[in-house]
């Protein structure tokens, strides 16, 4: 299972001083996650997702490498107020799943991971971009309301039709959002990047897809 550019530019950006990471949606078998915790004893992570059975892969590949102590798995929905207390953690780490909120929703997530994160701390985040090759299917419709893009492809991981939605963003938009939440943005850049379209990392997607990775920092002074 071989790491994806982006996914190696999150943890390349850990310092040796961030010791409690937040990572939105555990990622795909929790490699992420051990990969933050190897060789630093006094780094944790809480790692969430709303899918109790990736959730369940995650923490039986992170207990087989016995990384549990360092690692916490939890459900709990980014879109929701989160159970922490402010000034929390050092490093948020949100590759892939901030499109999964739609316009309505995204505001007070990133206003909560604002919240959460400590001064200087920094969140990192993927989503993937308008240049997709899956916003403009023939099946993709995007709804204006909540700038979801609904379509449909051929699942390679079951043989089956599925459809799914997003909200395929511009840098302008991403960072736009987490401007208004506080963050002053580092870095923004887009590049080109194979992704796997399962949890387990067995099913590449057919093409590489284009994504938006941005590093954000909060002001030291809040």
């Amino acid at each position: 299972m071989p790491a994806s550019i982006s996914e190696d530019h999150g943890i390349n950006a850990l310092s040796n001083a961030d010791h409690e990471i937040y990572s939105v949606g555990v990622s795909t078998g929790g490699i992420a996650e051990m990969r933050m915790v190897a060789n630093n004893p006094a780094r944790h992570v809480v790692a969430t997702t709303i899918d109790a059975t990736g959730l369940a892969f995650a923490r039986r590949l992170i207990e087989q490498n016995k990384l549990d102590d360092q690692i916490a798995l939890r459900i709990e929905d980014v879109a929701q107020p989160l159970p922490y207390a402010e000034k929390t953690f050092d490093y948020i780490y949100a590759r892939l799943v901030l499109h999964y909120l739609s316009k309505q929703q995204l505001p007070g997530a990133l206003d909560e991971l604002y919240r959460v994160t400590k001064p200087n701390g920094r969140l990192f985040a993927v989503v993937r971009s308008t240049e997709s090759h899956d916003m403009h299917r023939p099946s993709a419709s995007t709804d204006p309301g909540t700038m979801f893009t609904s379509y449909t492809f051929d699942d390679p991981s079951t043989g089956h039709p599925k459809t799914v939605q997003r909200y395929f963003h511009t840098p302008e938009s991403i960072t736009g959002y987490l401007q208004n939440s506080g963050f002053t943005i580092n870095h923004v850049r887009t590049y080109q990047e194979q992704i796997y379209v399962d949890f387990e990392r067995q099913h590449l997607a057919s093409e590489p897809d284009n994504v938006i990775e941005v590093l954000a920092v909060k002001s030291s002074v809040n």
